[in-house]
């Protein structure tokens, strides 16, 4: 085992916690589980950064989020270096992943996403993404940018009524 480094073994837990969910997480949830007993929003940042710039993990951004997955290099550093880890916090990664898998996934599945358009509107783009698959997705351009924002925001918390509503009306 090697010396003990309070951020290495942090940047072990995330990558710890990124390999064992079949899907990306994102920003919000990644670091609710950190800052709450772990570490300082700086720290975290600092370590989420190095993780991304070393490409142990994988950054895919959004105008309203941030999904992360570990890369095959950062499964492979974990594997060398997972001794390192805690059994404790192992044992809490666990838990945490077993007891939110389901909001978890949700969350992640669901992408939400506007970009300006070259005639001065806004594409917003909706997306619902399972098992890596594009199950769901809508564009639809919008005049002005709050509207853009108010229906990427809208669109996280009414996702499966959409989805519900087009395949009904389709089928």
């Amino acid at each position: 085992m090697s010396t003990y480094n309070p951020k290495n073994e942090i940047k072990l837990m995330i990558l710890y916690m990124l390999s064992n969910v079949s899907f990306s997480l994102n920003h919000e949830n990644l670091s609710n589980f950190f800052l709450d007993k772990y570490t300082s929003f700086i720290a975290f940042q600092e370590i989420l950064a190095d993780l991304v710039d070393t490409k142990l993990v994988d950054e895919y951004k959004t105008k309203t989020s941030i999904f992360y997955k570990a890369t095959s290099d950062g499964i492979e550093a974990l594997n060398s270096f997972i001794d390192d880890i805690s059994a404790e916090h192992k044992a809490e990664l666990d838990e945490y992943i077993k007891k939110n898998n389901f909001r978890l996934k949700e969350e992640s599945i669901i992408k939400a996403n506007y970009t300006d358009s070259s005639e001065g509107n806004y594409k917003v783009e909706l997306e619902i993404n399972e098992n890596k698959d594009e199950s769901f997705k809508l564009e639809i351009s919008v005049p002005t940018l709050d509207a853009a924002i108010t229906m990427c925001e809208n669109f996280k918390d009414k996702a499966k009524n959409i989805y519900t509503y087009v395949i009904r009306q389709l089928l």
